[in-house]
């Protein structure tokens, strides 16, 4: 149940559906690009890959769209090239390097470049060539107009991507599910950006359909689960196996029998919990032991009738209203709320297990 509160908390940050900025968002509902460094700069000095790692991710992270999901389908590309090196006469002699850094930005997957490329030329002097790398890519300002500028073009680009793609999106998605990969469908379409307003839409709608088939599909094993956690008398674990079991759901009645089984469990335990604690008079220990009792137990009502008594146990000896909040079930809204959070966390959790990178990036040309 704490778990379901949870999820019902966390989900106010979706219902802000269809705005036309990014806000405040989790990975899968922001535009993010990946840093990605080709092979072909690889024969740059480890000290300075990293760097320019470094600046990629301050670049995109200054412009809203840096972030930790895993899997990204865009990309942004250095190049870098040698202008002119020049070695000092002076002594001690020092390396001059002028390079000069291209960015592109694009579909790392399909290998198409989308904005329209951003050289900027770099000086740095060191007392090798390696440091003399360093400090020219050091100089790179992440905040740089031009910069920023440039990735915006490229979120622009990335948004007219999934526009014209999302009827695409939509038909693997629908085949993915079709071969009962429903977490990798999900992944799919919970991986539309939240601005690209139209296919977000669609894609959010289809993420309910393809939950709803993947619970189906599942029905019967969170039953079987269920039951075993009841014969161990694991009844937390057996409430936690059938929570994602919603009413229209084929297996929906069967699971209300063993949650109405677990519920009864729970109350009978807390009632004995509760007098037992009552006896010596601990009205904090009652009162924490009849607050887990569920509302529609069979020993609600002899629950209620224990709440009376300390309440006015409390008025007589403490001269003090007693405060008790009854655990209540879940309506049909906050249900249906709890359902479209599930379905997405399904695809963050499918896109974190992957490996890295699912395919080669594709830059060649840019």
């Amino acid at each position: 149940m704490k778990n379901i509160i949870l999820l019902l908390v966390l989900l106010l940050n979706l219902t802000n559906k269809g705005q036309n900025n990014l806000g405040k968002s989790n990975d899968l509902a922001r535009i993010s690009l990946a840093s990605y460094v080709p092979p072909q700069t690889n024969n740059l000095p480890p000290a300075a890959l990293n760097l320019i790692n470094d600046k990629l991710n301050q670049i995109v992270t200054k412009s809203g769209m840096g972030g930790s999901s895993k899997n990204e389908r865009f990309i942004i590309v250095p190049n870098i090239t040698v202008a002119t090196k020049e070695v000092t006469e002076t002594a001690p002699p020092v390396t001059v390097l002028v390079l000069d850094v291209t960015f592109h930005i694009g579909d790392g997957i399909e290998g198409k470049k989308f904005s329209s490329s951003k050289t900027i030329t770099l000086r740095g002097g060191g007392a090798d060539e390696t440091k003399a790398y360093v400090a020219a890519i050091r100089s790179i300002n992440p905040s740089n107009p031009d910069i920023q500028a440039f990735v915006e073009e490229g979120k622009s680009k990335i948004i007219e991507y999934y526009n014209s793609k999302c009827d695409f999106l939509l038909k693997d998605a629908e085949a993915l599910s079709n071969t009962k990969k429903y977490d990798e469908a999900i992944f799919k379409l919970a991986s539309v950006p939240e601005v690209c307003k139209e296919c977000y839409e669609k894609c959010s709608d289809k993420i309910s359909d393809v939950f709803k088939v993947k619970m189906e599909n599942e029905c019967q094993t969170f039953i079987a689960k269920a039951k075993v956690f009841i014969a161990q008398e694991n009844y937390f674990d057996a409430a936690e196996v059938l929570s994602p079991v919603l009413p229209e759901l084929k297996c929906y009645p069967e699971a209300q029998v063993l949650i109405k089984d677990i519920n009864d469990h729970k109350c009978a335990t807390a009632m004995g919990q509760a007098k037992g604690a009552w006896a010596s008079h601990d009205v904090n220990s009652t009162s924490a032991a009849l607050s887990s009792i569920p509302s529609d137990s069979k020993c609600y009502q002899e629950a209620m009738a224990l709440v009376d008594e300390v309440k006015k146990y409390v008025k007589e000896t403490e001269k003090r209203d007693f405060e008790f909040n009854v655990q209540k079930q879940r309506d049909e809204k906050d249900v249906k709320m709890a359902n479209i959070k599930a379905a997405r966390d399904v695809g963050v959790a499918y896109g974190n297990n992957q490996p890295k990178e699912i395919v080669t990036y594709k830059v060649y040309g840019w």
